[in-house]
């Protein structure tokens, strides 16, 4: 694989792509979380400006926070995000729709507490619009297809959110949150702990598999192997998911 540099921020993992003497930047982290990313920049020797693209998994506040503060001090960076992406990064909340919610009742017990004790987290982020120089993907395409000189490609994979994709990199692909592993004891099953749709999040598990990548990169845990996908496919069912009320849904177009 290409070299491929991991940041740990706060709750998500960030990931640096080298191309050339430039890089891909996968997510950004909450909006306050710009002294820890820059930390882990300098740690390995590279500055905000060396940075060429970022590429957007869905635009969530621990993904995209950063987003308007980075295309500021670095106009020639270009945003790599999927056409219903491109809707919703301007409305600054997260994109639910009916239907949504956690992934079973011990997740919505540990949040709802998580909520109450921490009241500004509240799904909010600085929102941004697209720009003339930024990519919008409509669909699967390899990464040649959008001008970048690297062996990988782009796969939609939505079920968490509506806008969400994936970076396959040679063996290796970069789910954002189509997968995860973390909070074992709250029955995730390498699931993450909200859906838009669990049987569309799993067609999405069923997309990364075909690709046949060996290796789970997500941004919430350690990295694993894709069979632990292929042995929790399906595991986590509909009738389990604790659907949100209407204050949580999107008024963004879908």
């Amino acid at each position: 694989m290409k070299k491929m540099i991991k940041i740990e921020l706060k709750l998500t993992n960030v990931f640096l792509i080298k191309i050339k003497q430039k890089y891909i930047l996968v997510d950004t982290g909450y909006e306050f979380e710009m002294p820890t990313l820059l930390k882990g920049l300098s740690e390995n020797n590279i500055l905000l400006n060396d940075i060429e693209y970022i590429f957007i998994t869905h635009c969530h506040d621990d993904h995209v926070g950063l987003i308007k503060e980075m295309i500021t001090q670095n106009t020639n960076l270009k945003l790599i995000i999927s056409e219903k992406g491109g809707k919703f990064c301007q409305t600054g909340k997260h994109n639910n729709i009916p239907g949504s919610g956690h992934i079973n009742k011990r997740v919505s017990f540990v949040l709802k507490i998580k909520s109450k004790l921490n009241p500004k987290w509240n799904h909010t982020f600085p929102s941004f619009n697209i720009r003339e120089q930024d990519i919008i993907i409509t669909k699967d395409c390899k990464l040649s297809e959008i001008g970048i000189n690297l062996n990988g490609s782009i796969i939609l994979t939505p079920g968490h959110t509506l806008d969400h994709m994936s970076l396959i990199i040679d063996d290796k692909c970069i789910c954002g949150d189509a997968a995860a592993n973390f909070l074992g004891f709250l029955g995730l099953k390498n699931c993450v702990i909200s859906v838009n749709d669990i049987n569309t999040y799993y067609t999405s598990w069923d997309k990364i598999i075909n690709q046949k990548v060996t290796t789970i990169v997500p941004s919430h845990g350690d990295q694993f192997s894709v069979k632990r996908l292929v042995n929790n496919l399906r595991k986590n069912k509909e009738k389990n998911v604790v659907k949100w009320g209407e204050e949580y849904l999107t008024t963004a177009s879908t």
